[in-house]
């Protein structure tokens, strides 16, 4: 039952991400070719995959299109013992011999490598266990536990992405298993564990671990505090170019929101551990059609200021940095409109508010830097996170609230497709000789994910 639950789910994971996507036909097909030893026509129908995600319409293809090359790079490996372009992870592997069989049935796993890292999917069984998470060990170390998520119907599930970053510091071989917090161990394959090969890993994570250092939520290593606080610092000065900007080029100023205006209201500083910067700006326009056009032009007109601006494998625009930034150094913009008695914003919110909690907004000081905040801010993040808004609660996730799906809706028909990105570039280049200082629109999900080099020197992971 629980092979058949794991399964179904992979299988409707993949249709979720490749639905109504020539590419995904494609990619079904090679990946069944190549299983069947039909290696030519697996790189055939792959290529074609990534030919056809090239040019669809759809922003699905933001999530799949680095997938598309990844896969096919990763059979082309396997069939010729050799890589064409360079990435260790090709040359990675994931094997279940030589491992003792399961003999208890307390739940399933599976792990696959993607052009992210390592992705791992599972279930436990009902009543196994009733912690929130179960653990991951590598060899005789737990070196992170992951949050099981419970819905009705369904047992127990997880789901976690290793990034890239964190297996580069994983032994050239290792053994990986996922236990309960009983110290049952889940089934892989059949087996309790799985030997993960590695040739290009230094084997420095449980120094790393015992240092002090840990894993974040989103699997990558976790920033130290010292970054932590340079970083901040380093927002600040990109914000303070933005506002300018904002309050005197655009109309409307720059003002902090979600987790950088809490700390700021809640404890005059940023939230300890936080390593993002959330900011909006109140849209000219009252209707999601006419926010999405608006947006798209501001964007436009920040890039040939000299700006640069990126958005996610969700085409929700947008972030912001200057030229000379890393891609992971950059603000989170959204903005933030009235329309049907409500306030929307991405981040999933309809909000009971108006207008005049917003504007005018008042000016604030952060580490000695003039920020704007909303007017009403208290009333704000009381909509948002509730009444219990001043009490601190690390286990606090935007992820794991629920949003009504027409508010969903609503919020992603302001996300751009790719003929929208395409557009706004075009515009870019035919001014780009008149503003020869301007920066660059990055569409992060339709980068070339090769050569890797220059995919990290422009996109964050």
């Amino acid at each position: 039952m629980m092979h058949l639950l794991h399964s179904l789910k992979r299988h409707a994971r993949f249709l979720l991400t490749w639905r109504n996507s020539l590419a995904g036909v494609f990619v079904i097909f090679g990946l069944i070719s190549f299983k069947f030893g039909l290696r030519k026509l697996s790189l055939v129908l792959l290529n074609n995959a990534v030919s056809a995600s090239k040019n669809t319409k759809s922003n699905k293809v933001f999530s799949f299109f680095q997938q598309c090359q990844f896969s096919l790079e990763h059979t082309y490996t396997q069939a010729h013992g050799m890589s064409r372009v360079e990435d260790p992870l090709l040359h990675s592997h994931i094997q279940y011999k030589d491992q003792i069989q399961s003999q208890r049935q307390t739940g399933v796993f599976e792990a696959n490598f993607t052009h992210l890292g390592l992705r791992l999917d599972g279930f436990v069984k009902p009543n196994v266990t009733k912690e929130k998470y179960v653990e991951l060990w590598l060899n005789d170390q737990c070196i992170r536990t992951l949050p099981l998520h419970r819905k009705r119907f369904i047992p127990p599930f997880f789901h976690f992405q290793l990034k890239r970053e964190v297996l580069s510091r994983f032994p050239n071989t290792s053994y990986l298993c996922i236990k309960t917090v009983e110290g049952h161990n889940l089934s892989v394959n059949g087996f309790e564990s799985l030997k993960l090969t590695l040739p290009h890993a230094d084997g420095s994570i449980f120094s790393f671990l015992d240092a002090g250092g840990r894993i974040g939520k989103k699997g990558f290593l976790a920033l130290t505090p010292d970054v932590i606080h340079q970083r901040q610092m380093r927002y600040l000065m990109i914000y303070t170019e933005a506002r300018q900007y904002f309050t005197h080029t655009f109309g409307s100023p720059l003002f902090l929101m979600y987790g950088t205006l809490l700390g700021l209201v809640r404890e005059g500083d940023f939230i300890q551990g936080d390593d993002d910067f959330d900011c909006g700006y109140i849209s000219h326009k009252q209707s999601a059609n006419e926010v999405k056009k608006e947006t798209m032009q501001l964007v436009v007109d920040l890039v040939l200021a000299g700006f640069t601006c990126s958005f996610n494998r969700n085409g929700r625009l947008f972030r912001l940095r200057l030229k000379d930034d890393k891609p992971d150094v950059h603000l989170d913009v959204r903005p933030v409109w009235y329309e049907d008695e409500h306030i929307w914003a991405h981040k999933q919110a309809r909000l009971p508010l108006n207008l005049s909690d917003f504007n005018p907004v008042r000016t604030e000081q952060l580490r000695g830097v003039d920020v704007d905040i909303p007017r009403h801010s208290e009333s704000f993040l009381a909509a948002y996170y509730g009444e219990g808004w001043k009490v601190p609660d690390p286990t606090y996730s935007n992820a794991s609230q629920k949003t009504p799906l027409f508010v969903k809706r609503k919020l992603n028909s302001v996300c751009i497709t790719p003929v929208d990105y395409h557009a706004m570039q075009a515009q870019i280049e035919r001014k780009r000789f008149d503003h020869p200082g301007a920066g660059q629109l990055i569409a992060t999900g339709l980068y070339p994910l090769y050569p890797l080099e220059e995919y990290e020197a422009n996109c964050e992971w």
